[in-house]
């Protein structure tokens, strides 16, 4: 969440000051990116979404495949016991087996969720009932935020879903079974 708030942060002030003081030599005039700006949130979000993505991959993909060779062992076994056999069979890159694949679902998934969220939510707060400046009771103002958090996450997580999930069942048969089976 660090890196996914630091990185919106960044891109989202980036691109604000761009299209409110482009360069003089820009060929597109003022008035034709000030309408651009409804597209800073989501592409800051993607942005941002697909960094954040690649910092949690890293701690993710050595957890996934130590639990995963959990679960497909014959006898019970620590995780202590499957960390040493994967390092011992394949040094401590094979802790990070399917990391690239795993990047090729999260990267999407990760910049899809956070495009879509912010993109809906921000269209969902100008389409409302009420404006945020209007005076409204705080539980009302309270429900209203979380319908649209709630509308928003869920149009967020359908359309990361479509796309990434046949690339993350590859990614688990890869981990699981090694790469010399996954045509098998």
């Amino acid at each position: 969440i660090s890196t996914l708030e630091y990185t919106r942060e960044k891109a989202e002030h980036i691109a604000v000051g761009f299209l409110q003081n482009p360069p003089s030599s820009w060929p597109i005039s003022p008035d034709q990116l000030q309408s651009l700006l409804p597209l800073v949130a989501p592409i800051s979000g993607g942005i941002a979404g697909g960094m954040a993505a690649v910092s949690s991959q890293l701690i993710v993909v050595p957890m996934d495949v130590i639990s995963q060779k959990q679960m497909v062992a014959q006898n019970p076994i620590s995780a202590k016991e499957v960390t040493k056999g994967i390092i011992s069979d394949g040094g401590w890159r094979g802790l990070f087996r399917g990391f690239s694949l795993s990047l090729f679902t999260s990267l999407p998934a990760g910049s899809i969720w956070w495009a879509t969220y912010a993109g809906s939510k921000d269209q969902l707060l100008k389409r409302s009932f009420w404006k945020e400046s209007e005076s409204v009771h705080p539980g009302l103002q309270m429900a209203r935020s979380s319908a649209i958090q709630i509308a928003s996450a869920f149009s967020a997580a359908f359309a990361a879903t479509v796309i990434a999930q046949p690339l993350d069942t590859t990614k688990t048969r890869l981990q699981v079974l090694g790469a010399n089976s996954v045509g098998a």
